[in-house]
């Protein structure tokens, strides 16, 4: 019996290849992972392999904590079917070129904080990757040059790291770009430049504005938690904008929505945002929500929606008050739950 938590399994006692195989197919998805080097051995993780190998799109394997010492990446030798694996939340690691060396491997997330190892990136195979996560480093000192061979990446995130950032730009299928802890001293004028970008998120970091970033083809933009950010500027520079989320920003006054064209929109614990201009002009809006904000909330509960609306989301600081808004907005045909962010 598999003891499956969250869609993870953690350190496990024994290993079915047809029993994980199983599992993936009525689940999706599923990770295998292992904090510590006395829970895999050689036998152990040879049967993992078979599982890889059985479903192959499916199927993590990561490595974490370790806590007591370093992974050693000699043991990646006995898992050559892994597709997706994960190398993160480790403080150290020891012969990590074998991870390049993994014949098969498409989804790579890798992040341990003690590692001082610039050119790593050199060492893989990035033509195969399709799904790449780098993490910080201590010195958060990767060089991402290498980037450019990338032609199959299509989903990125970056967390820390930004020498040579630019050499994603002409990536011909990266369609999902995560960029954290992103350093204001640095631009985002690349972005305009990912031919095919659908999708990008800012989280953590610190920055006054992103005027110099605009894109023709980005479809839902996500920004969370950057320091210091007071405006995003004029919005008709995402000419394709349908998403916009925007979190945790406690300098915006204002979010000028006058260039945009929204389906939905979410504005959470901006506790200085006051005013909306353009929101009367969003006539595709299917999915609005408000949280801890200084925006006049009755105004918002009681205006006249487009008719493609279908969720409004309003909470202000009394209970009270949000379970009258609710069932006023659910007799009014606009109570949906959102739909979830990726």
């Amino acid at each position: 019996m598999l003891n499956i938590d969250g869609g993870r399994i953690n350190d496990p006692i024994a290993i079915d290849p047809g029993e994980l195989a199983e599992a993936c197919a009525k689940r999706g998805q599923l990770v295998v992972q292992f904090g510590r080097p006395d829970a895999y051995t050689p036998a152990k993780l040879s049967l993992l392999n078979e599982a890889c190998r059985l479903a192959p799109d499916s199927l993590q394997v990561r490595f974490y904590g370790h806590y007591q010492g370093a992974f050693d990446a000699t043991m990646l030798r006995h898992l050559p079917e892994v597709r997706d694996l994960g190398v993160d939340c480790l403080t150290k690691i020891l012969q990590e070129e074998e991870v390049g060396k993994l014949p098969h491997l498409k989804r790579l997330i890798f992040g341990v904080f003690e590692f001082d190892q610039p050119d790593f990136l050199q060492t893989i195979e990035l033509h195969k990757l399709e799904r790449l996560v780098l993490i910080e480093n201590r010195k958060r000192n990767i060089d991402l040059h290498p980037l450019s061979k990338c032609e199959s990446l299509r989903d990125l995130f970056i967390n820390g790291h930004s020498k040579g950032i630019h050499a994603i730009a002409g990536l011909p299928r990266l369609r999902k770009l995560s960029l954290g802890a992103y350093a204001k001293t640095h631009p985002l004028d690349f972005v305009g430049a990912i031919p095919s970008l659908k999708e990008l998120t800012l989280v953590l970091g610190g920055r006054l504005h992103i005027d110099d970033m605009s894109s023709t083809t980005l479809e839902m933009l996500q920004i969370l938690r950057v320091r210091g950010l007071s405006t995003l500027g004029d919005l008709s520079r995402f000419s394709l904008l349908s998403a916009l989320r925007v979190e945790d920003q406690l300098q915006l006054v204002e979010v000028d929505l006058n260039g945009a064209n929204l389906e939905r929109l979410w504005l959470a614990n901006c506790k200085m945002l006051v005013e909306l201009p353009g929101l009367e002009r969003q006539h595709r809006l299917k999915e609005f929500r408000a949280s801890v904000v200084a925006l006049d909330m009755n105004l918002l509960r009681d205006r006249d929606w487009p008719q493609t609306a279908r969720s409004i989301n309003l909470f202000s600081g009394s209970q009270k008050w949000n379970d009258d808004a609710i069932a006023r907005l659910k007799d009014r045909g606009l109570g949906e739950k959102g739909a979830i962010w990726p």
